[in-house]
């Protein structure tokens, strides 16, 4: 079972390792828009602006809006920084990305009949990014209180240790479901040893036993810790709408989506002094690595409707994203002691398919556009992540009962606000401001996200247009611990904070 081998490594969350899965599902579940750069700009406050290929991701209405036809193109770049605190050393990690957020074509047909009735059919086709899991951070510092190795020991305790071996008749890391590959790892590197006349309970290399028979650090430890994530979610969009006499436009999309995500996590202790360590303990490094690949498919409807002269409302709702997903993962430790002796263990590379299905999502939205020039608007959107459904390839549920169960305790419906705000001082030029705010969907760790931005739009004669926004994610902070605690001993709590910076610039033609 994947949740009993893909939850081996140490992590930069304030969680327990078995809901590894279940947050994996929730990471596939969730969707932090980006835009075109006039969306992003105004927030992504469109579920009732329409008139934006990137906004057929939100509501399918939003093409029924076109008199026209549309091509746009949305490059830019993406920066996320991390700040650590950890054993009173800071470091920070800023990442620059290049991002291709948005590539669209709407199509316009007019029909013909008159005043009343069905006035247009659009067709569009889009590829709207909906999330980025690009980040980097790294932790450091000494520690002489508790190590990796330590609580690795205790959390084996129970296991006859001639179970963990690795010999030509028997592979632990399939045959042995009762340990975890980075305990494995460790023993047969030498990294832990059995306590004397035991051969169920262990000690790590990095301590000794005192002259009172109590297990104690050997010494000061350079810890450090670095993490890479890469991957993000995207979405092929098919659409179709309608207008019915300039006051109702009803869309309808079918959605592709594809994620990648990409996770290397390096964890390493090094002895200050060697000579303090009973083992000959000089150094480890754990290595863990993991990639996720996956598609699904959506549906979604919605509508756009203009009961009065300047005021739009609009709605939308969207079916789950059945997603099928395959993971990938593997480990390896690398351990040297002061005698010379080294070790360098790989795990084989584990495999697993496996389905989750999305939440429902809902939005709702006004606006309000005071001629021409300019307008405001106001989103919220709805999502149950409570609701999130995790199965094997064949569809069973029962054998994902402990991370269902997770999921159902401890994540909850969170919405989206969406605020946005233009207005054109002169001809052809437009200024935007926007904000965001994305609720925390746990209940008892993570944070809320808020989202700044702002930018201009150009329009020039010959149907062309260049629209330019920049969009600031605000700083969060959040506690996290790259081990557990063990008894007699606390893992140091360092502190991380994370903000970033997204900058776009849409090219468009309108013809």
């Amino acid at each position: 079972m994947k949740r009993l081998t893909l939850t081996l490594f140490a992590t930069v969350v304030t969680l327990c390792l078995n809901a590894q899965g279940a947050m994996d599902a929730l990471r596939f579940s969730q969707i932090r828009y980006e835009g075109t750069a006039r969306s992003m700009a105004m927030g992504n406050a469109f579920t009732s602006l329409g008139g934006d290929s990137y906004s057929i991701s939100i509501n399918p209405a939003s093409s029924g809006i076109y008199r026209y036809s549309e091509f746009t193109i949305t490059p830019g770049l993406s920066l996320e920084r991390n700040v650590s605190d950890y054993l009173s050393n800071k470091e920070s990690e800023n990442w620059i990305r290049p991002v291709l957020s948005n590539l669209g074509f709407i199509t316009n047909i007019k029909t013909g009949s008159g005043h009343s009735g069905v006035k247009s059919i659009s067709f569009g086709v889009a590829i709207n990014r909906l999330n980025n899991f690009s980040s980097r951070s790294f932790s450091y510092g000494i520690n002489s209180q508790s190590s990796w190795l330590g609580s690795l020991a205790e959390g084996l305790g129970g296991v006859f240790k001639g179970n963990l071996d690795i010999n030509d008749n028997w592979n632990p890391f399939f045959d042995f479901p009762g340990a975890k590959w980075r305990e494995i790892l460790a023993w047969n590197s030498n990294l832990l040893d059995p306590l004397p006349d035991s051969d169920y309970d262990y000690i790590g290399a990095t301590e000794n036993i005192n002259s009172l028979g109590r297990i104690v650090i050997g010494g000061p430890l350079n810890q450090e810790f670095y993490r890479e994530t890469t991957g993000n979610i995207s979405e092929v969009v098919f659409n179709t709408a309608v207008n019915i006499s300039d006051k109702l436009f009803i869309g309808a999309n079918i959605g592709v989506q594809s994620l990648y995500y990409s996770d290397y996590q390096r964890f390493s202790e090094s002895a200050i002094n060697p000579a303090n360590f009973q083992s000959r303990f000089s150094s480890f490094r754990h290595v863990y690595r993991q990639t996720s690949n996956g598609a699904g498919v959506n549906f979604k409807v919605g509508l756009i409707a203009l009961p009065v002269e300047g005021l739009r409302v609009g709605a939308s709702i969207s079916t789950p994203t059945w997603q099928f997903i395959n993971d990938k993962w593997d480990e390896s430790i690398d351990a040297r002691y002061s005698d010379g002796y080294t070790s360098n263990i790989l795990s084989p590379v584990g495999e697993y398919n496996y389905r989750v299905n999305t939440p429902f999502r809902w939005n709702i939205g006004a606006s309000y556009v005071f001629g021409k020039s300019g307008l405001i608007s106001a989103d919220y959107e709805s999502t149950d992540y409570s609701s999130i459904l995790m199965l094997t390839e064949s569809g069973d549920k029962h054998e994902f009962r402990v991370d269902n169960n997770y999921i159902k305790d401890n994540f909850r419906s969170a919405g989206i606000l969406r605020l946005g705000a233009e207005i054109k001082p002169v001809p052809n030029t437009a200024l935007r401001a926007g904000y965001t705010k994305y609720d925390n969907p746990e209940k008892n760790f993570g944070y809320d996200v808020h989202m700044v931005s702002g930018g201009l739009g150009f329009s020039g004669r010959g149907g062309g247009f260049l629209d330019i926004a920049l969009q600031k994610r605000l700083g969060n902070r959040e506690n996290y611990s790259l081990y557990d605690d063990y008894t007699n001993h606390k893992a140091p709590v360092g502190k991380m904070e994370m903000d970033g910076w997204r900058f776009l610039v849409t090219l468009g033609f309108r013809f």
